[in-house]
């Protein structure tokens, strides 16, 4: 039995924290309390549940979410319906707080695992020596291993990656908004998840619990104080969105970006500290989950610590890229204006749920060693 570290607190930190120990090993979890809720929703598409699956925490996932039936497109301007897409596998929503606290409990549970409530400063990794980590005490920590889930700018990236750079703050942003239900319509409550394509931006919504998630991502130089009027105007379908009351959360988006390099001796990345996923096939938190059920494959029952973490990087940065390359076109067709956007809606409206299952199928498709 090996002592693994995971440093990081987030959805992919806790997630690859509770995948080490389920593997057999004990486990010091390095992270700040959350000293707040988490705001917003998140969706998990399939590949997502079989990692939920494979993680042993479906069952209390599906307890606090909300399973969706059908994924439609619609065009922001008429909403006329492009494609709507029946979505016969598991994808639901969450709020990401729900889905945080869920994997809390789980890895409070483990008898193996134990918390360091603080981050991680240093990482000392001598050629020929040991591994040992350095926490915000001054604490010094000798581990096997060091699984780091602790973000593009935390010390494991810098480490393993020799400080080069991440991904750069894109020139789109994602305004975000939580709106109660009971003052909507009710269409607004339907179990699926809506994506509404104007001319350069675009808006999500979907609902999770109690409230609607919505998302709505323009190009920065749009984002002016009347943004609301220009996105959805009195005469778009979702022109009840454009209340002035409604309070906005502006976000920057990320670059598409993946680790050129994951792995560095007997530390190894996982969650954004190896990838920056556009939100635009909502698999953030769904490839963070498959990190963590990739290092438990690999991890379970191996005491070869740096061959387990080696093949888990080779295997994980092969597959994460082609999923970022595609979350980053599907960006820029979603941000279409112009004709450009006219022939999109006619090709999307033409092709059908065939096409868009098409786009999908590689991006929802189930790791074979995670089922």
């Amino acid at each position: 039995m090996a002592l693994l570290g995971v440093s990081g607190g987030g959805i992919a930190g806790m997630a690859a924290a509770l995948a080490a120990s389920r593997a057999g090993h004990d486990v010091m979890l390095f992270a700040r309390p959350a000293d707040q809720p988490f705001a917003g929703g998140l969706q998990i598409a399939p590949n997502g549940w079989a990692a939920l699956t494979r993680l042993g925490i479906a069952e209390a996932a599906e307890a606090c979410s909300l399973r969706l039936n059908n994924i439609t497109v619609r065009a922001l301007d008429s909403g006329a319906t492009l494609i709507q897409l029946p979505l016969a596998q598991h994808y639901a929503s969450f709020s990401r707080n729900a889905l945080f606290g869920m994997l809390n409990d789980a890895v409070g549970a483990r008898a193996s695992l134990t918390r360091v409530p603080c981050n991680l400063t240093h990482i000392d990794q001598p050629p020929g020596g040991s591994l040992s980590v350095i926490d915000e005490t001054g604490t010094r920590h000798h581990l096997d291993g060091l699984i780091a889930a602790d973000g593009g700018d935390g010390p494991g990236k810098q480490h393993v990656t020799s400080g080069q750079r991440g991904a750069d703050m894109g020139a789109k942003l994602a305004m975000r908004a939580q709106i109660p239900l009971h003052s909507l319509p009710a269409h607004f409550a339907l179990p699926a998840s809506q994506l509404w394509l104007g001319r350069g931006v675009h808006v999500v919504h979907y609902p999770i619990g109690d409230d609607l998630n919505l998302v709505a991502t323009l190009p920065a130089s749009r984002a002016r104080a009347d943004w609301q009027q220009t996105v959805m105007p009195a005469t778009s379908p979702l022109a009840v969105l454009g209340d002035p009351a409604i309070n906005w959360a502006r976000t920057s988006i990320s670059s598409a970006f993946t680790a050129p390099c994951w792995r560095r001796g007997s530390v190894v990345l996982a969650g954004d500290a190896a990838h920056s996923m556009p939100p635009h096939l909502a698999q953030g938190a769904g490839q963070g989950l498959q990190d963590a059920a990739s290092l438990l494959a690999w991890l379970d029952g191996t005491e070869n610590i740096d061959t387990a973490f080696a093949g888990y990087a080779r295997e994980r940065a092969t597959d994460v890229s082609r999923i970022v390359q595609k979350a980053d076109i599907s960006g820029r067709i979603m941000a279409m204006s112009g004709p450009a956007a006219r022939l999109r809606d006619l090709a999307l409206n033409l092709g059908g749920p065939r096409l868009m299952q098409s786009w999908l199928a590689e991006v929802w498709a189930a790791d074979p060693r995670l089922v």
